[in-house]
């Protein structure tokens, strides 16, 4: 090999030293940045583990140094509990005071729980509204059934009064929007001839379908309104107007039929009736009808001489002249009693009735709505009445007397509602022979069948 050659081959050799050593360089660089990367990575997590541990750990040094340098006190807060609401229904055989104090036993307060449980079941966020369906009814029937004011319903119920109040309101507008078609509505054809039998027994007199009458409810209006509010007999009050039924075929006595409330105590009674609906109802309406001495009647309401006389709301009359009329007034008054008897019972099982009520005006209407529902539905259940309940009523009728209907002098009549009733009125007068003995000045009735 000459030296050239080998020249040659040296400097090939080099060459390929020298391009392995620059790869070798070059690899060793790139692993050297990535181990420099992976480094930086760990060395970051860990100063940022480390820095939030230090933090929490100075934050909870340094929130113990200023609590302890802050000044404090006591902070007063009223011990609530509802030990006499658990109680009451944890106890067995204890309807007598779940009748005195919700005016219905434990199987129909369960009933009612469980038909408004969907609207108060409490809610998960709104601690006013927290409180389960069961004591949200029993707040509202307490409400109802004594008139106590909000403190003290919440006292013994464990709650607020603000709660109370949410809770009373809750119950009402679940009750009207329920329960309200289902439970007050007039009835049909089929019903009205059996309502109509169920009257006639009682009055002798044939196609009553209903009683009306209005009732004065005390209330507390604010010093702007309060003079539109006074009634005839000088207190304020709101006007519920109602038709009862004597309907004991349906197995519920004086139930409440049709009602309107929300007027204030000064509005006339015609006007009352002018806002509840029953003028286009009756008017041109298809209801039973009798020949009556050879003239056809249609069915008809009873009610004062407060209200107009039409076809079909009769009253008696008001200064009667013949013993005829004196007669009739008194049997149509048979029929008429049975709205005084209803507002009675309805008054004596809720007792926010016979005071001044301290809700909201606004919200009043509500109130007595659902007393009126409740009312119906009790008497279809055939729940207990007490006779010690009407009792008490003495002392409301004393402070908040009823105004009298037949002193009014706004006396509205037609030629037709008078064509009606002297038909009546003869009818009652060939079906019975008046007998008054002078000594004693009373009024016997014997049918002529029996003569």
């Amino acid at each position: 090999m000459d030296s050239a050659h080998k020249r040659q081959v040296v400097e090939n050799l080099f060459l390929t030293f020298a391009t392995k050593q620059a790869e070798l360089f070059k690899q060793y660089d790139a692993n050297r940045k990535k181990r420099s990367k992976i480094f930086l990575q760990r060395l970051r997590y860990q100063l940022k583990r480390n820095g939030e541990n230090h933090r929490k750990e100075w934050s909870s040094k340094l929130e113990a140094e200023l609590l302890e340098s802050i000044p404090t006190r006591k902070i007063w807060k009223l011990s609530r509990n509802d030990k006499w609401f658990r109680e009451l229904f944890e106890q067995e055989d204890n309807e007598t005071e779940l009748l005195q104090y919700f005016r219905m036993g434990r199987e129909m307060y369960d009933t009612l729980v469980a038909m408004l449980r969907q609207d108060l079941a409490p809610h998960p966020l709104l601690a006013a509204q927290s409180c389960s369906a069961e004591k949200k009814v029993g707040i509202g029937l307490y409400k109802l059934t004594t008139g106590a004011d909000y403190t003290t319903i919440g006292n013994m119920f464990g709650v607020h009064k603000a709660t109370v109040k949410n809770c009373v309101h809750q119950f009402c507008k679940s009750m009207v929007k329920n329960y309200m078609d289902s439970e007050i509505y007039l009835p049909d054809q089929e019903e009205m001839v059996e309502i109509s039998k169920s009257f006639e027994d009682k009055s002798d007199i044939p196609l009553v379908i209903g009683a009306m009458g209005r009732l004065h409810v005390p209330i507390t209006p604010s010093l702007a309104d309060s003079k539109n509010y006074i009634n005839a007999r000088k207190w304020p009050s709101l006007i519920l107007q109602a038709v009862v039924d004597n309907n004991h075929w349906y197995g519920f006595e004086d139930g409440i039929r049709h009602i309107t409330c929300g007027h204030v105590g000064a509005t006339e009674d015609s006007v009352v009736l002018g806002d509840s609906g029953l003028y286009q109802h009756f008017d041109g309406a298809d209801m039973p009808s009798q020949s009556i001495n050879g003239n056809t009647l249609k069915s008809f309401i009873v009610s004062e001489t407060s209200f107009p006389l039409l076809p079909w709301l009769q009253h008696g009359y008001m200064t009667p002249t013949t013993t005829e009329e004196e007669t009739f007034n008194e049997h149509l008054n048979k029929a008429r009693v049975s709205v005084d008897e209803a507002f009675e019972r309805l008054r004596a099982r809720f007792r926010i009735l016979q005071r001044k009520i301290d809700i909201d005006i606004n919200f009043v209407p509500q109130i007595l709505l659902t007393c009126c529902i409740l009312h119906n539905f009790l008497e279809k259940n055939n729940t207990p009445f007490l006779e010690a309940w009407t009792e008490a009523l003495q002392e409301s009728n004393q402070k908040f007397p009823q105004p009298d209907g037949s002193a009014s002098t706004n006396y509205t009549t037609t030629v037709e509602g008078e064509s009606v009733r002297d038909v009546l009125k003869e009818h009652l007068h060939s079906k019975y022979v008046l007998f008054r003995t002078i000594e004693y000045n009373q009024v016997y009735f014997i049918s002529e069948g029996t003569n």
